[in-house]
């Protein structure tokens, strides 16, 4: 238990002092069990460390009760852990949620190398949109999921959000082939398994053998896409502080007060730095998708078979979120903005191409 806290510390530096705290109380915990199992095997005379250990877990305990970490803090506890290779003789959902689980770990270290390109973000989003479609189609075969739910706009969602990045360029070459062979495996794989997201017929998912099984797996999938999420939004955010990206300013969003280099800017057709509130629309629809695969992923972690989901503090926070007092209708109201979106488009919705730069590992 020491070395895996020991480890917990090292290799997730993103994860802040609640997540560690909910960390904590999870190895104390479980420190405390086998400690007390181990006083059963051991004699008693000859193992002082033992009652040591349970005597400081049950201060880590009281202190978990006077002060318990929220309920999203103690998602962290189900994240996946990241792989280098995944194994071929996994079916193709299964490769799905190893590779999102490595997609949120790559999107991660990228943080930390100077963010994502905006290529990668791209990627990111274009990825998600498709893994999204398969994984509602999945959903919508499922009991009580084909009665007009909001998160069937989850997809568009994520086509929306995509779009919005092509106002801006960021001067980048080439981006990392981590982060995009990642995020191009995850619907990649679970193409394999349920074909064309467009062709998915829910008849033939529930004749399937293998439902269940294919629901757990694009439970894990589903799980990681508000993560993802959360990432892009906090992408989205650096960019408007550090003024990264340019636009054209005829394409950025009007000001109440636009100075009047921008109104120059603006009647000459200039491209310009974008920053501060340039970048919210694309903050917003980053976060319309995400609330909505929130809702997808709440679907599915109460579809699967009796007992608590496979990763239920990931699941208590979902639910916690789409049971909100107003939450409902706000993700009935954010669906009926993607649609709008939709509609608004002076041009048909299509997937943008996936960068192919370099090969899905793992194949």
């Amino acid at each position: 238990m020491g070395a895996a806290a020991d480890l917990a510390g090292r290799e997730r530096p993103p994860v802040g002092r609640a997540e560690r705290r909910a960390v904590c109380a999870e190895f104390a915990a479980a420190a405390d069990q086998c400690a007390h199992l181990a006083q059963r095997l051991v004699p008693q005379a000859t193992v002082y460390e033992f009652d040591e250990v349970r005597r400081l877990a049950a201060a880590v305990e009281r202190d978990t009760l006077a002060n318990p970490p929220g309920r999203a803090a103690g998602a962290v506890l189900d994240r996946l852990i990241p792989v280098t290779r995944v194994p071929v003789s996994f079916t193709g959902a299964q490769v799905a949620a190893e590779a999102a689980a490595t997609l949120v770990a790559a999107i991660d270290r990228a943080d930390g190398q100077g963010g994502l390109a905006l290529r990668e973000f791209r990627a990111v989003t274009a990825a998600a949109e498709l893994s999204v479609r398969n994984i509602a189609a999945v959903a919508a075969a499922l009991p009580g999921g084909d009665n007009g739910q909001p998160w069937r706009s989850a997809a568009i969602a994520w086509q929306v959000a995509g779009r919005a990045t092509y106002l801006f360029e960021d001067g980048h070459g080439a981006p990392r082939t981590e982060v995009t062979n990642w995020a191009n495996l995850v619907p990649d794989a679970l193409h394999r398994d349920l074909g064309p997201a467009a062709g998915i017929d829910a008849s033939s998912l529930r004749a399937r053998g293998d439902l269940q099984e294919l629901v757990t797996a694009c439970q894990q999938v589903a799980n990681q896409i508000p993560v993802v999420a959360d990432q892009l939004a906090a992408t989205t955010l650096r960019w408007a502080k550090e003024g990264r990206l340019s636009a054209s300013a005829r394409d950025l969003p009007q000001m109440e007060d636009m100075p009047e280099q921008r109104v120059r800017d603006v009647i000459a057709g200039h491209r310009v730095i974008a920053s501060g509130q340039d970048l919210d629309p694309l903050t917003r629809s980053i976060s319309r998708a995400g609330s909505l695969s929130t809702a997808l992923a709440d679907a599915l972690n109460h579809a699967g078979p009796a007992g608590p989901p496979m990763q239920p503090k990931l699941a208590a926070a979902y639910a916690a979120r789409i049971r909100a007092p107003g939450a409902p209708e706000d993700l009935v109201r954010q669906a009926r903005d993607v649609e709008h979106a939709l509609a608004a488009s002076r041009m048909p919705f299509q997937s943008r191409p996936r960068p192919q730069e370099g090969t899905a590992p793992g194949i």
